[in-house]
């Protein structure tokens, strides 16, 4: 009976202190993306810079825009465009003069 009582104590323990790390995880996430959202601020697609719209038509013809974001990184302009083709969707990131910096997968929410 006390191994019994041992072990069920043990696994009380172990559901706690994992339900607590859950927890503070999903707060640190939540707050970093509290952050991005709160830097990135949704523009017009016709109010992206012309060096941005070229670098879409040329390097992503096959896409549809969809929106556009403009950000701070680093005290420069960051223009993100969510970009979608046959049902997937990509956020590209360029700089104010339309060299791509990145892009990444995303879901077609937001």
């Amino acid at each position: 009976m006390k191994k019994l009582s041992f072990l069920f104590l043990v696994a009380a323990l172990s559901l706690v202190s994992t339900t607590t790390f859950a927890q503070e995880v999903q707060k640190e996430v939540k707050a970093v993306v509290e952050e991005v959202t709160q830097e990135k601020v949704e523009i017009k697609l016709s109010e992206l810079p012309e060096a941005v719209t070229k670098a879409l038509g040329e390097q992503f013809a096959e896409h549809t825009a969809e929106k556009a974001y403009k950000a701070q990184k680093d005290g420069a302009d960051v223009y993100m465009v969510k970009l979608e083709k046959d049902g997937a969707y990509i956020l590209a990131h360029f700089d104010a003069e339309g060299k791509l910096l990145g892009q990444e997968e995303i879901e077609g929410k937001s």
